[in-house]
């Protein structure tokens, strides 16, 4: 009888070690993860379009460290579809700038808080942009004041 467990101990050991390193691992991974930014995830992701290159600004008006990211749809693809073709940190009171081929963007700013990255509860495209301006879209934390401004305008 004393024989039977010590064998079927044995067989288990194996087992739950495996078992061990298969948890260490999902912990690891979900820590690893939880700094990450998934800007395919946030509700509110502002659209705009264009049929030859474009360019933006990106202000951030106060506060806190900022990230804006530029995705594409493409069905097939991973993140529920969603691609991330460029993006571009802001820090408080900065502005930054870049370049966009023609197409269609969906535009997401997520700013960083006690670890993790947070999708605004506010963003919203202006409707009637300034002269020259192709969009004007506002992030906030929670509504109006904008602290992110993103002026899309085409590249001439």
């Amino acid at each position: 009888m004393v024989e039977r467990r010590e064998l079927r101990s044995r067989l288990n050991r194996p087992t739950r070690l495996l078992v061990i390193i298969a948890i260490s691992l999902a912990w690891a991974v979900g820590i690893a993860s939880a700094g990450e930014a998934r800007p395919w995830l946030c509700r509110d992701k502002p659209v705009f379009s264009y049929n030859s290159g474009m360019r933006y600004t990106l202000t951030s008006n106060r506060g806190r460290a900022w990230k804006v990211f530029f995705m594409a749809f493409d069905p097939a693809g991973g993140h529920d579809g969603f691609e991330i073709v460029r993006s571009a940190d802001l820090a408080s009171g900065s502005t930054a700038s870049g370049s966009l081929e023609g197409g269609r963007y969906f535009a997401v700013a997520m700013y960083h808080q006690g670890g993790s990255w947070i999708c605004p509860g506010y963003a919203r495209d202006q409707e009637h942009p300034p002269s020259g301006q192709l969009n004007n879209i506002c992030y906030g934390e929670d509504g109006p004041p904008c602290l992110v401004t993103l002026a899309v305008l085409a590249a001439h």
